[in-house]
């Protein structure tokens, strides 16, 4: 893994000298005074010309000073949350996309940060607006007032720093299994207990975790899945435009998150091998092949809005445009959908049992079930617990061993 960055690129134009800006829409860099665009391979190209000529014994004129070097970026630290965010120099640091504070003081770039992949940002800043703007306006529960009080801060576009872990995941498992049976009084009866073996094992590439600590993990896992097919060799041609943290969590911290997200994925697609009723017990061993981890940057539209003296922040995923984050719930509409159909299920379930109090147990099941629903519609932002996405193989299993136990007919018979 490369660990520092080295090269001469460009955050000026080659043909004028104004400022390239990353375009997502376009896929290259754009002049924002000319309007030339360029790939980040064209203008590596002409400043690795320009570069030679001076090495030749040319004098750098004005464009020439402010290509984009390590010299030339800049870390910036937040006064409030500490976020150390590195931009070129041409980028306009006005907001904090972590906490929202808006005094962000400028200090020289240092340190060995250079990835190895990069993907480009594919959305643009308007886009992501209009993403935010879509998403609350869909909201049946949201309070009203929020869609005209919030205040929206800043949307920042953020290369944010992930850990990315590939390998092959074996698992040797034991489980005992059960079929069950239901009488006619509504009893459970064990008719059958087995003990399996499964062994197998399936492979995974870039499985994604955020590298920094300051970045809410619930948040950055609910953008997923990126399409990591798609990641370019880093480039700082990719940067001007948008913030990029360096990471602050080691590659080893994050490994358990991967492999906790991996042997879900494994133990899952085990566990449907099982034709029986209910796993009873289980113990599953894993092991670990070909283990690599690369280093990346990957592209999140940031925003933070105050409502209520209130903070809240969503996050857009800058490859696929998917928008997330938790929005509050108003009370009264959220009472008026709850009451009303407890109320309606309850006389429903009471007519349908003559009375009695088992229909006042249906209705009250069910309204639980739809008030959480409602409530996880609002809260959306959780934990990723599999690896789905990743796996690059469909599970082989090596040995199926299954056996009925005997013990358990002897124990009916007696």
């Amino acid at each position: 893994m490369a660990n520092s960055i080295s090269g001469t690129m460009a955050s000026t134009c080659p043909a004028c000298g104004g400022t390239l800006v990353w375009n997502p829409e376009a896929g290259k860099l754009k002049c924002e005074y000319c309007d030339s665009e360029y790939t980040n391979e064209e203008v590596e190209a002409a400043w690795r010309d320009k570069e030679a000529n001076l090495t030749e014994g040319g004098s750098a004129d004005g464009d020439d000073a402010n290509a984009m070097t390590t010299e030339s970026m800049k870390e910036y630290r937040c006064s409030t949350c500490g976020a150390d965010l590195m931009a070129d120099v041409n980028t306009a640091v006005m907001v904090c996309p972590y906490c929202g504070n808006q005094t962000i003081a400028p200090m020289q770039f240092a340190g060995n940060i250079k990835p190895d992949y990069v993907v480009p940002f594919a959305h643009s800043k308007k886009e992501a607006e209009q993403k935010y703007l879509e998403y609350y306006n869909k909201r049946f529960l949201l309070p009203r007032s929020f869609k005209s009080d919030n205040h929206v801060e800043e949307i920042q576009g953020v290369y944010v720093p992930f850990w990315l872990f590939s390998g092959k995941i074996n698992i040797d498992a034991k489980y005992v299994a059960v079929d069950e049976e239901t009488d006619k009084e509504g009893h459970t009866h064990v008719t059958g207990r087995f003990q399996v073996r499964r062994q197998g094992h399936m492979s995974y590439a870039h499985v994604p975790t955020d590298a920094s600590g300051r970045m809410d993990d619930a948040l950055m896992d609910s953008i997923e899945p990126y399409e990591l097919n798609d990641m370019k060799p880093f480039s700082l041609t990719y940067l001007p435009g948008f913030l990029a943290e360096r990471y602050d969590v080691s590659e080893e911290d994050n490994r358990k998150r991967a492999r906790e997200r991996v042997q879900s994925t494994i133990s899952s697609e085990t566990r449907r091998t099982i034709r029986h009723d209910k796993i009873e017990d289980s113990n599953e061993q894993f092991r670990y092949e070909n283990e690599k981890t690369d280093y990346a940057l990957l592209p999140v539209w940031m925003l933070t809005t105050k409502w209520n003296d209130k903070t809240y922040k969503f996050a857009m995923n800058g490859q696929t445009g998917k928008m997330i984050g938790d929005l509050p719930i108003s009370v009264p509409k959220f009472l008026a959908v709850i009451i009303p159909l407890f109320i309606i299920l309850s006389i429903i379930g009471s007519y349908m049992t003559d009375g009695g109090s088992a229909g006042f147990v249906i209705a009250a099941v069910i309204t639980v079930i739809v008030a959480l629903v409602m409530h996880s519609s609002m809260k959306p932002v959780g934990r990723a617990g599999s690896a789905t996405h990743y796996m690059t193989e469909p599970l082989k299993l090596t040995l199926e061993e299954e056996q009925k136990d005997m013990m358990l007919n002897r124990i009916k018979k007696s």
